[in-house]
């Protein structure tokens, strides 16, 4: 049987590696921890199959798999901070007014031991599956002279479902901090955004999909913080004609027989997204094109109505 050698890296740094982790030094108290760090993004950054703690330590010099680990699990250091530093460079380097990208990414997981992990919806698998689920926020801007838009990440959050948050056997079992709560995925959505603008990320516009844009507290969210934002809705979303609304304000309620309750103001009719959609004229319809890709024009059709969202 052939055995198979694995190349070391080098156990000098890459001299770029050092210069974009020097920033960081201050936030990793002990020298062991700086280096484990340097030792790890290098095995991260070689073509290993599979990246883990065994085999970067037999690909790398210098380092061995009890180090990393202990980097991963024991090691005093704060993930925050260490965001906090890496997202502020980025966002003094990318362009004003870019777009703030808020949704969510599952990751299969066999067992239960992982903290958040259970039979949810797993967008990787797309259905109902074991896995744990992360929100994040990227940042996108537009590039013009790339086929591709600037892109990178800004945080994330774990979710933690309610039967996690409620257990405390469990959670201990699995060190999860007490101060850490059962928050929606909306609510954690909000705080990255809250994050996002105390770091500085140059963002103007937030999108997100409908898991976020259904919910009407975080449109409330991102309304009570000045936000502009483009979320989608699913085609049962209830919103309100402004016509209807301005005639539905206008009318002046019936007065009660008797000593009834005077009566409250009729709503505007409530009609579906899928509905108003519908009854726009073809005529309404644009194609619109919003760059180059790499197999010609990116363009789809739009429809813009305005519309007031029901709560």
């Amino acid at each position: 049987m052939e055995t198979i050698t694995v190349p070391k890296a080098s156990p000098a740094p890459l001299p770029e590696l050092a210069s974009y982790l020097a920033p960081f030094a201050p936030l990793l108290q002990r020298s062991q921890s700086r280096e484990s760090v340097e030792r790890y993004i290098t095995g991260l950054l070689t073509d290993l199959p599979r990246k883990n703690c065994e085999t970067i330590a037999a690909a790398v010099a210098g380092t061995s798999t009890e180090r990393l680990q202990h980097l991963l699990t024991d090691a005093d250091w704060d993930p925050e901070k260490l965001d906090e530093v890496r997202v502020r460079r980025l966002a003094s380097q990318s362009p004003r007014e870019g777009i703030l990208v808020l949704d969510d990414t599952s990751f299969p997981k066999k067992g239960t031991r992982s903290v958040g992990v259970q039979p949810q919806y797993c967008g990787a698998l797309g259905k109902i599956a074991n896995c744990q689920v992360v929100v994040s926020a990227q940042y996108v801007a537009d590039e013009p002279a790339s086929s591709t838009p600037l892109h990178w990440p800004v945080t994330a959050r774990l979710f933690l479902p309610e039967r996690w948050a409620d257990d405390p056997d469990r959670r201990k079992t699995a060190h999860v901090p007490q101060e850490i709560a059962f928050h929606t995925k909306p609510q954690l959505a909000l705080a990255l955004v809250d994050r996002a603008s105390t770091w500085e990320v140059p963002f103007r516009f937030v999108v997100a999909d409908a898991g976020y844009g259904d919910n009407p507290k975080f449109l409330d969210g991102l309304e009570e913080r000045d936000l502009l934002y483009v979320c989608a809705v699913e085609r049962s979303f209830g919103v309100r004609l402004p016509d209807e609304v301005r005639e539905a304000s206008a009318a002046v309620p019936e007065k009660p027989t008797g000593k009834g309750r005077p009566k409250l103001p009729r709503a505007a009719p409530l009609q579906t997204v899928e509905a108003v959609v519908a009854a726009q004229p073809e005529s309404a319809w644009q194609t619109i094109t919003w760059r180059e890709g790499t197999k010609g024009p990116l363009c789809k059709q739009f429809l813009a109505v305005r519309v007031h969202r029901a709560p």
